[in-house]
């Protein structure tokens, strides 16, 4: 059998490729006649001859459940119970541990307290778009946890220390502040500065806005330099910039300034009211620089003027910057220590303000013009025109009443600015730092007196820095909540007692006579 087939092999291989297409044939054309007639196919038997090699179907194509209303619900329901838990864990932690004090009001107010409305809202058969709206303002709160949980780990580690000591200055920078906004009962949403370290980005300011929470983003080197520790004032009043509600608007819309400026695409678009115009892109930072030199006076000046000088490179100090076509929101070095010592003349230390400037000019002696960028080239504006335009815009900011404040003036709120009393206090203190001492005073005035100390002998820097430190360290603990409970007051058993006590005490009882007397109204003697 074998041997025949050999024999016969090619003419049995010639004959399967002649039949092979025409059984295929075949059966092609009997499916498609079964399928015409609405039958289902059968199934097509394998034609003779070797195995063909079969490709796989393809497995069907799984189609996605579109959730529905119950699944949205039940997904805001799980979010909410686990921030809860989580936000519940965090506040414990808060109460248990001193570090974490000024955390508290947060966590409980604005988180755990939001929570219980969107509770009841979930529980009350929501529409889809209720549901929706809880889960946008559940994210945010995460966000906010995460945020928070981020200040909390910096608190429980090694830089816990330094972060106490920028709380200290904050709190203080920030006092005079919120005394106002709580006896004028003005909208302030922050009421707890928090000193916080790392990239955090600008814009997370008034994202915060909505909470107690004020975040004071420390400056670069702040534990090692002096020259850094008046940066807190500047983040204090930036943070209040931003969380007084309406004040930013209803300020641009006093002073006539837009919210951003285009660059102009030719040098004839620089004219006067452009040049007024130029300074709604720093507007906030032309705040936040005023607001600094009226809580630190001359020290503020002084750390600004070591911090932005560049003398290798003149000219950068005075540029003004674009960010994607428009003008950045960071004025140029130059005109920012001209605003603040601006701000000087106004609180009297025009001494100190003309020191300064001209300190300032003789380092930078290139920089006699601004430097604007147009068309690819950059054009020299006059330093009196925009100098004109900062004085005017500093004089309304310090002397005109404010709507925002209640009519305050910035210069007139109670206990802000630097005076003359409050300048011959930090000249005291600045003695006593030169020689390493620890003080006694307000943080706000031991930060003054520790720059002007260093920057009259630089040589001392860190030994005024190690004694600044300490005096506020000192100043906190002092100033810390005992954690020794308060002892009882005695009581008196009754008022019976009470009464017997007090008429054994011959000089009270002549006190309460007078008195009793003063208070009385007068009445006219009757006569019989």
């Amino acid at each position: 059998m074998e041997e025949s087939i050999r024999e016969h092999l090619a003419e049995i291989a010639l004959l399967i490729y002649i039949l092979y297409p025409l059984l295929k044939r075949f059966w092609d054309s009997r499916k498609k006649k079964q399928e015409k007639r609405g039958r289902p196919p059968e199934a097509t038997p394998s034609p003779p001859g070797p195995a063909l090699e079969q490709k796989p179907k393809p497995e069907p194509a799984v189609v996605a459940k579109r959730p529905t209303e119950r699944d949205f619900l039940a997904a805001a329901q799980a979010a909410l119970d686990r921030l809860r838990q989580e936000t519940s864990r965090l506040l414990t932690r808060a109460r248990n541990d001193p570090r974490l004090t000024r955390f508290i009001p947060a966590l409980q107010e604005d988180l755990l307290d939001r929570l219980d409305p969107i509770d009841r809202s979930l529980r009350s058969s929501p529409t889809l778009s209720t549901i929706l709206q809880e889960t946008t303002v559940l994210r945010g709160l995460e966000a906010l946890l995460q945020s928070l949980k981020r200040m909390v780990q910096q608190r429980s580690h090694g830089g816990a220390s330094i972060l106490d000591i920028a709380d200290t200055i904050a709190d203080a920078c920030y006092a005079p502040l919120l005394d106002l906004a709580s006896t004028q009962r003005l909208a302030l949403r922050t009421s707890q500065p928090v000193a916080v370290t790392g990239d955090w980005d600008r814009s997370m300011v008034p994202r915060f806005a909505t909470t107690r929470v004020g975040p004071v983003r420390l400056p670069v080197g702040f534990e090692h330099s002096l020259w850094r520790w008046p940066g807190i004032a500047q983040e204090v009043a930036r943070d209040f910039y931003f969380s007084l509600e309406q004040l930013e608007p209803e300020l641009r819309a006093r002073l006539g300034l837009p919210l951003e400026v285009a660059l102009p695409t030719s040098s004839a678009e620089v004219d006067g009211p452009w040049l007024r115009r130029l300074f709604g892109a720093w507007l906030a930072e032309v705040f936040a620089d005023a607001m600094g030199t009226l809580m630190l006076g001359p020290a503020y000046v002084e750390a600004m003027r070591r911090t932005l000088r560049n003398p290798s490179s003149p000219q950068r100090t005075a540029a003004i910057l674009q960010d994607q076509g428009r003008i950045d929101g960071h004025p140029p070095a130059r005109l920012r220590l001209y605003i603040a010592t601006r701000v000087l003349h106004h609180l009297g230390r025009h001494q100190e303000a003309e020191t300064l400037w001209a300190q300032w000019e003789a380092e930078h002696g290139d920089a006699r013009l601004y430097y604007l960028p147009v068309g690819g080239q950059w054009v020299g504006l006059s330093d009196e025109a925009l100098h004109s335009i900062a004085d005017s815009i500093v004089d309304d900011l310090l002397q005109t009443g404010w709507p925002e404040l209640d009519g305050f003036q910035l210069l007139n709120i109670p206990g802000l600015a630097y005076l003359h009393a409050e300048h011959a206090a930090v000249e005291r203190l600045l003695i006593a730092l030169s020689r390493g001492d620890s003080v006694r005073a307000d943080a706000r005035w031991i930060t003054a007196a520790a720059v002007l100390a260093a920057a009259a002998e630089p040589t001392l820097h860190d030994a005024i820095l190690d004694a600044a430190r300490r005096s506020i360290v000192d100043l906190r603990k002092r100033t810390e909540p005992s954690a020794k409970p308060d002892r009882p007051r005695r009581r008196v058993a009754t008022i019976g007692t009470s009464l017997v006590t007090s008429l054994r005490q011959r000089d009270a009882i002549e006190e309460a006579i007078l008195l009793g007397a003063a208070l009385k109204p007068y009445q006219p003697p009757r006569w019989r």
